[in-house]
C-alpha cells in the first residue's frame, strides 16, 4: 500500500493488479506474502468504483465479482448477441458512431457530404472509403453493444444488493 497512499490522485494503484502471480516458495514468509496480497486487495477495491476496505466495501466487491464471474449469477438480455433470446449477428462496436461523428464535425465547418467523406479517405489513409464514409449518415445507427447493455448492468447490479440486503436481515 506504500505507492498507492502516496499517489492517491494518480493511477499507481492499479500497478499491482499488472503483476504476475505471485510467486510462492518455502523462503516465502507469511508477512511477505500478506503484503503483497494487501497491497493487491486494496488495489483490487480501487479498482471497483473506489470501494473502502469495510465490511461494507468487502460486501459490495464479492457482489460484483459474482455477477461478472460466477455463472449462477450471469444475466442474458434482449440485446445479447448470444444465447435463446439473443440478437445474433455482428457485435456493434464504437467505428460507425465515430464515423458518424467525424462526418457530422466535417460538415459542420461547412463541408458537403462528399468532402467530408473524402476529408476522411484521406485522413485515413485510405483505410475508410469514401462511400463508406458517405453511407455513415444513412445508415440508422445502433449503440454499441456495451451502452446497450449498461442499463441492465445496472438492473442486476441494484437487484443483487437488495437480495443481499434482505438476506443480511433474516
Amino acid at each position: 500500500m506504500m505507492a498507492v497512499e502516496e499517489e492517491q490522485g494518480s493511477d499507481a494503484w492499479r500497478q499491482p493488479l499488472s503483476r504476475p502471480p505471485i510467486e510462492v516458495t518455502e523462503h516465502t514468509t507469511e508477512d511477505e506474502l500478506a503484503a503483497e496480497m494487501a497491497e493487491r486487495l486494496n488495489a483490487l477495491l480501487q479498482d471497483h468504483n473506489g470501494l473502502e476496505p469495510t465490511a461494507e466495501g468487502w460486501r459490495q466487491l464479492a457482489l460484483e465479482l459474482a455477477l461478472k464471474y460466477v455463472p449462477a449469477f450471469k444475466i442474458e438480455t434482449p440485446v445479447d448477441r448470444t444465447g435463446p433470446s439473443g440478437l445474433g449477428g455482428r457485435p456493434v462496436g464504437m467505428g460507425n458512431h465515430i464515423l458518424q461523428s467525424r462526418m457530422k464535425a466535417e460538415m459542420r465547418q461547412g463541408k458537403s457530404q462528399a468532402a467530408a467523406a473524402r476529408t476522411i479517405n484521406k485522413e485515413s489513409g485510405g483505410a475508410i472509403a469514401v462511400k463508406t464514409a458517405q453511407n455513415a449518415l444513412s445508415r440508422e445507427s445502433q449503440p454499441p453493444d456495451f451502452m446497450r447493455l449498461r442499463r441492465y448492468k445496472r438492473k442486476a447490479a441494484r437487484a443483487i444488493k437488495a437480495a443481499a440486503d434482505k438476506l443480511s436481515q433474516q
